[in-house]
């Protein structure tokens, strides 16, 4: 691994011991040599209850020179940054580039077809159903989206990716055919679960003597000849770039789905959102950059504190699943140990990423988080608007990170002490618009790229899923070894 990552590396397990039996409570009263929030027309960012002093601070932005970030990030806006081991450009900022030397031909096409779609379904009194057959990546963001636009008098949308069918079935049961288009959405258009989901629906159509099934299904690829393949007809294909990676795909077609219960003004504002938080990344100094600072406060967490797992908890409903997007787009990311150049990596790499709508999560975790002996660090995520609905729910979230962070101590009955000293970061949108999100989005987007660079993984590639598939379709193929084991008979 590069000699510079072995040396931050150490330097980072040495500084943190200075800091470990440092309290943010006092850290954050007596160092006010420092700003520690900032502010912008869409996202507000709190670092005031990171366990970080002068010191480390200082320490922590002479990293992004050492490692030369500027090169990378211009790299990753022009579309040319590598993901080495699939020998490929990476692509997701070209989807929400302004610039036309930047979007490409393919990209500027299937925004034209996504608007087309959405405006002839919108007219269109026939269709009371869609069906997104999709997972992981293709279906998190969506799934996301569609919540957080919470649309009026909307069509029913339905959500389905199990393998045992339960989902798809239950969804079906409420649809007719007739009224009803499905969205099929997969980056290779080989993943197991969505074509088994297929094959399903597709017998459901074909129930109905008079149906095409191929006038009811949609797919969303960059693999445009299995699509002809399973009959999905060119004029419902909406093509994805080879080069964009499904974890990054929420600003394509592959949030179709999402919009077609609002319209394609919504699907351009969380683009332009997107893109303000690429000017933020690609521009700020390191000092004012959230991802940045989003990236090397958890580098330091779990390097220097040992903390290996990161919490997010958000408080507000529409925001409710935005835990497990951001927890595959990291974990997914840089849940790897060894690059294309067969190099360990020195660091941890990245934590656990868990936690959920924070409102209910109070009465499940956080009795754990509050008097365990694990140490966490965590995102609180909430709205900053002054109104009656959002004044609890702040005040609910400020308590919680006061707690984490500041802690409370019980002389004289222990058991009713809270230890704190959780290292907490604050994100507040400005307000319940698309647009602020997808700026939020892509500033996780740019701290998982950046936790990268200083660890040295590729986070564009996912060899152990693939690994995980292989494995999964030999142990399938093997009929003696599933009857032996489950002590029943498979049907080949």
């Amino acid at each position: 691994m590069n000699r510079q990552r072995v040396e931050i590396q150490k330097q980072l397990s040495s500084i943190g011991r200075k800091v470990l039996d440092e309290k943010i409570s006092v850290i954050d009263s007596s160092d006010k040599t420092r700003e520690c929030s900032i502010k912008t027309d869409l996202v507000n960012f709190d670092y005031s209850k990171q366990r970080i002093n002068k010191e480390v601070f200082d320490f922590l932005l002479d990293i992004p020179e050492q490692l030369n970030f500027r090169e990378s990030l211009d790299s990753l806006f022009k579309g040319e940054f590598r993901n080495l081991s699939e020998d490929r450009n990476v692509s997701h900022t070209l989807y929400r580039s302004a610039s036309d030397s930047n979007v490409s031909k393919e990209i500027y096409l299937e925004r034209e077809k996504i608007k087309k779609f959405l405006h002839i379904f919108k007219k269109s009194k026939k269709i009371k159903n869609i069906i997104s057959i999709s997972i992981g990546g293709s279906r998190l963001g969506a799934e996301l989206l569609h919540e957080f636009q919470s649309a009026t008098n909307p069509l029913n949308l339905y959500f389905c990716s199990s393998y045992d069918l339960l989902e798809l079935n239950d969804s079906l049961r409420l649809c007719i055919q007739e009224e009803t288009i499905v969205l099929v959405v997969s980056k290779s258009f080989e993943t197991l679960e969505v074509l088994k989901n297929l094959d399903h629906v597709k017998s459901w159509y074909l129930n109905t003597a008079h149906l095409d099934y191929r006038d009811y299904v949609y797919g969303i690829s960059s693999n445009t000849n299995a699509m002809k393949d399973y009959g999905i007809k060119e004029s419902n294909q909406f093509k994805l770039l080879e080069s964009l990676g499904g974890r990054f795909s929420v600003w394509s077609s592959v949030s179709l789905p999402s919009f077609i219960n609002s319209d394609y003004d919504n699907y351009l504002n969380l683009l332009a959102g997107a893109r303000l938080a690429d000017e933020h990344t690609h521009s700020s100094e390191w000092s004012k950059n959230i991802p940045v600072l989003m990236a090397l406060f958890s580098i330091f967490n779990s390097t220097s504190l040992n903390i290996n797992n990161h919490a997010i908890f958000t408080y507000n409903f529409r925001l409710r699943s935005l835990t497990k997007y951001i927890s595959q787009l990291s974990m997914e990311s840089n849940g790897k140990s060894i690059n294309f150049k067969r190099e360990e990596s020195p660091f941890p790499t990245t934590p656990l990423v868990w936690g959920g709508y924070g409102i209910e999560a109070q009465h499940s975790t956080f009795q754990w988080l509050m008097q365990g002996k694990t140490k966490t660090s965590c995102d609180f995520i909430g709205i900053n608007e002054s109104t009656y609905e959002t004044f609890d729910s702040q005040e609910m979230l400020l308590s919680q990170v006061i707690a984490m962070s500041y802690g409370e101590n019980n002389k004289r009955y222990s058991y009713q002490s809270i230890p704190g000293n959780n290292p907490c970061s604050i994100i507040l949108l400005n307000s319940l618009d698309i647009k602020n999100l997808g700026f939020l989005l892509a500033l996780y987007e740019h701290k998982v790229f950046i936790e990268s660079l200083i660890s040295g993984v590729d986070p564009f590639d996912q060899w152990g899923v693939q690994l995980g598939k292989k494995l999964a379709s030999n142990v399938k193929e093997d009929k003696q070894f599933l009857n032996d084991f489950f002590d029943t008979d498979f049907v080949p």
